[in-house]
């Protein structure tokens, strides 16, 4: 073979041992490896050092793909490096996002550890801040005037943040639609990162559309409601000016009748030839009629069943008509309730009920019928304030001793709720008023008064409400004859599962000889839980109440104020919590309380 040949033969060589090589990636300087991939336990610890505050370490954390599939190890050792090249992407565009646009990140894989070592380092690099942001409108007939940068929350000065300059695009907009220009957009947002001076420059231009004008409200959707009803409600007055918060509240006027699962804008044409657009609302009505029933269980009370009919709209107009039968061991009672609502006025409502009703309890056997008529209104949002007539006849065997009794009564009530949620509220607080004077209709029954005032609060103290701090009070008033001669079902009681829990129900108070409660002419009670979720549906509630019956017009203090504590298990579902509690007397009186009281129910205990 000649000198030719053989330089040929070695060039061909060369030339198969060096295309693989042209085509791999060369391999970080900061990574380590020292096995075959086919050969690594794949698990792994992830550290992420040098993030500048904690806030971003938690934004870091939670985008990263390595913590997401931790419980999913990858098939190779090059898709675990691919999950942390997708990291180090995402912390760089979280780090951007909170103003360090100069910002690098060090990825590190070492093998030579079990779990494998997976280290990120973070030089975030200087704080950027925003020294300019101007608002300017594309051209047009009618522009609107840019609001302030204190009204969007920017300074001139604060870290070039991603998320206000993002928000303050988004206010502009609800504001124009809300001052006559609902098309309003973000055309453009201009951003300049100025890496010299560690500036950022802002400009939004804005295009605000037309400036248009409600015209008439149209209805669509309607099948058993009454549509002269819905007008009526609305109030509409066409012509004003195009805000989306007259048609966002009306939407939630509608939604809170009860009447519709849902209430939707209709998208309308953008090219209009006249300023005065129509407003179509879409109804999807509710079904107008709905049975139910429940159950609770106490030591004290027994077994409770408890069941519903309700129509809501009866006639038309969103008429309530609800039948409620509680059939339990020591109570007996049907009521028949009537609701028209947004009666003469709007958010005006007349109702009327009429109670059955037979109760057999240690304080009293009753057996009653009474009705009521009278007005509620809805005053400044979550404000109800209502008045009444009221009668009832009830014939009541107290201590032996039988009676009848006749009452008339003017009720007056007021209600506030600023809470999140009826039955498992985490906020808010609810506070509750009624004065109630009663007049004696036959000789065996006494003119009296009786005010009766509640309240309670509710604070969450860790996110996602994994702790909320409940409390709880309430304070009872009675003015007229001795507690004696006022009728027994009319007296303040206290203790059971809505009461002072650890005592049977209505046993916390003075007693008779007999140990049978008595009642009183005042009352004072107190609560507090600490409601903890341990998982999404299961939830304990540790808890101590305490309170009192006197017999004086106001409470003395003149007996032991007594205490209960004890612990609630909640398992959360769609409908509300179930509630199981078990709670202890923590001054027991001797051949009077029982060791332990527990109640099942759904619902918070308040």
């Amino acid at each position: 073979m000649s000198l030719s040949h053989i330089k040929y033969v070695c060039l061909l060589i060369l030339m198969v041992i060096a295309l693989p090589m042209a085509g791999a990636k060369p391999m970080a300087a900061a990574e380590t490896v020292t096995t075959s991939p086919g050969e690594l336990d794949l698990t792994y610890d992830v550290k992420i050092n040098g993030a500048p505050t904690d806030s971003i370490l938690d934004l870091m954390e939670q985008s990263s793909r390595l913590k997401q599939l931790s419980d999913k190890l990858p098939p190779s050792y090059a898709a675990l490096r691919r999950r942390a090249e997708v990291d180090v992407e995402g912390f760089e565009k979280v780090l951007r996002s909170e103003g360090y646009y100069a910002n690098e990140v060090e990825l590190r894989i070492d093998n030579n550890q079990q779990p494998i070592a997976i280290t990120f380092d973070i030089t975030p690099g200087p704080l950027f801040r925003i020294t300019k942001f101007d608002i300017h409108f594309s051209q047009g007939k009618d522009i609107p005037t840019a609001p302030t940068l204190s009204d969007l929350g920017i300074e001139i000065g604060m870290p070039a943040r991603s998320e206000p300059v993002v928000d303050a695009g988004t206010q502009i907009v609800v504001d124009l639609a809300n001052r006559g220009y609902p098309d309003a957009t973000v055309a453009k947002q201009d951003a300049i990162v100025d890496f010299a001076t560690d500036a950022m420059e802002v400009t939004l231009t804005i295009d605000a559309g037309p400036r248009l004008y409600m015209g008439e409200l149209e209805l669509e959707g309607l099948e058993k409601v009454d549509q002269e009803y819905i007008r009526r409600l609305a109030e509409w007055q066409p012509g004003k000016l195009y805000d989306n918060r007259v048609i966002d509240n009306l939407r939630r006027r509608y939604l809170r009748s009860g009447l519709f699962d849902s209430v939707r804008v209709k998208s309308r044409e953008k090219d209009q030839p006249d300023s005065s657009v129509p407003i179509t609302l879409v109804f999807a009505e509710r079904d107008r009629r709905s049975v139910g029933l429940g159950a609770s269980y106490s030591t004290s009370e027994g077994l409770g069943t408890q069941y519903y009919w309700e129509n809501r709209n009866y006639f038309g107009e969103g008429e309530k008509i609800r039948a409620d039968l509680t059939i339990a061991e020591i109570r007996r009672e049907l009521k028949l309730t009537f609701v028209k609502p947004n009666f003469v006025k709007i958010d005006q409502n007349l109702n009327a009920n009429f109670d059955i009703r037979n109760e057999t309890t240690d304080a009293y056997d009753e057996e009653a019928v009474s009705a009521f008529i009278g007005l509620d209104r809805r005053w400044r949002k979550k404000w109800v304030v209502g008045a009444g007539v009221s009668v009832e006849y009830a014939k009541i065997d107290d201590s032996g001793v039988t009676e009848n009794y006749a009452l008339g009564g003017l009720p007056l009530t007021a209600r506030y709720d600023s809470t999140n949620d009826l039955l498992d509220p985490t906020k808010g607080r609810r506070f509750g008023a009624s004065l109630v004077p009663y007049l004696g209709l036959n000789e065996n029954t006494p003119d009296f008064i009786r005010f009766e005032m509640d309240g309670s609060t509710y604070y969450s103290v860790l996110e996602n409400d994994r702790l909320v701090l409940a409390a709880r009070g309430k304070l009872g008033l009675m003015a007229g004859d001795s507690a004696g001669a006022i009728p027994a079902n009319k007296r303040f009681y206290s203790g059971g599962g809505g009461s002072v829990r650890g005592y049977q129900y209505q046993t916390v108070g003075p007693l008779d000889a007999s140990n049978d409660p008595i009642g009183g002419r005042s009352l004072l009670e107190v609560g507090f839980e600490a409601r903890t979720r341990i998982t999404d549906s299961i939830g304990i509630v540790p808890f101590i109440e305490g309170g009192n019956v006197y017999e004086s017009m106001a409470p003395d203090f003149s007996g032991e104020f007594l205490w209960g504590a004890g612990l609630g298990f909640r398992y959360y579902t769609a409908i509300g919590p179930i509630r199981f509690d078990v709670a202890v007397p923590l001054n027991p009186r001797k051949n009077v309380d029982d060791p332990y009281q527990f109640y099942i129910s759904i619902g918070q205990a308040f």
